[in-house]
C-alpha cells in the first residue's frame, strides 16, 4: 500500500511530498526530490527526533510523517526552531514544482497576515522572494524590500558561522 510521507533535507530547507509504497521507494524518490546524489547511501530518520527509520520500521509510520534524508556523512539535528506550515513552501506533487514566482507570492502572503514570521523564513525562502518579481502592491515591494535586507543579514550570519566551524575543524585536528 503507497502512503504519502514528507520528506526533508537535513538543514530542513528542501522539502517534498511523496508517495511511496516501500521503504527503498520512498528512498529513491525522496533522494532524487533532494538531489542527494547516491540513494544507496541514504539514511532516513523521523523528523521529530531522529529515529532512524528501516524497512521493517517503514510499514508502521504514518501517512504524512515527516521523515529526514540523510546523505553519507550527515547527522541528524534538532530543528532550531519550528517553523509554522503557512511559511512552509512544500510540494506535495511527485513529478512537478511549484514556481519559484507563486513560492514568493505565498511567502509575502504569509508575511502580510504577520510581520514577525519574517524572522522565521529559511536563507533559501528569504532568496526566493529576492529575486521574484513582484508586480503587485506597494506594500508587497516594501515587504520585498525588508526581506532583501533580512537575507543580507542572514547570509552574512550563516557564513560567519560557516567560518567558526572551520575554525572549529582547524582547531580540532591540530589537538590530534
Amino acid at each position: 500500500m503507497k502512503k504519502p510521507v514528507r520528506v526533508w533535507s537535513q538543514d530542513r530547507r528542501k522539502r517534498h511530498g511523496v508517495v511511496a509504497g516501500s521503504y527503498d521507494e520512498a528512498i529513491q524518490k525522496g533522494a532524487a526530490k533532494l538531489g542527494l546524489p547516491d540513494p544507496t547511501e541514504v539514511t532516513i530518520v523521523l523528523e521529530e527526533d531522529g529515529t532512524v527509520v528501516d524497512d521493517d520500521y517503514w510499514e508502521t509510520i504514518a501517512p504524512d510523517t515527516k521523515l529526514v534524508l540523510l546523505a553519507s556523512g550527515e547527522a541528524w539535528r534538532p530543528s532550531p526552531l519550528s517553523v509554522p506550515s503557512n511559511l512552509l513552501v512544500v510540494s506535495d506533487e511527485t513529478d512537478g514544482s511549484v514556481n519559484e514566482e507563486q513560492k514568493a507570492q505565498t511567502l509575502l502572503n504569509a508575511i502580510h497576515e504577520n510581520p514577525a514570521s519574517v524572522a522565521l523564513l529559511s536563507l533559501s525562502d528569504l532568496e526566493i522572494i529576492k529575486d521574484a518579481r513582484i508586480n503587485t502592491t506597494d506594500s508587497s515591494m516594501q515587504l520585498q524590500e525588508l526581506c532583501i535586507e533580512f537575507y543580507i543579514k542572514k547570509k552574512k550570519e550563516a557564513e560567519a558561522m560557516e567560518f567558526v566551524d572551520l575554525l572549529k575543524e582547524r582547531l580540532k585536528g591540530n589537538d590530534d
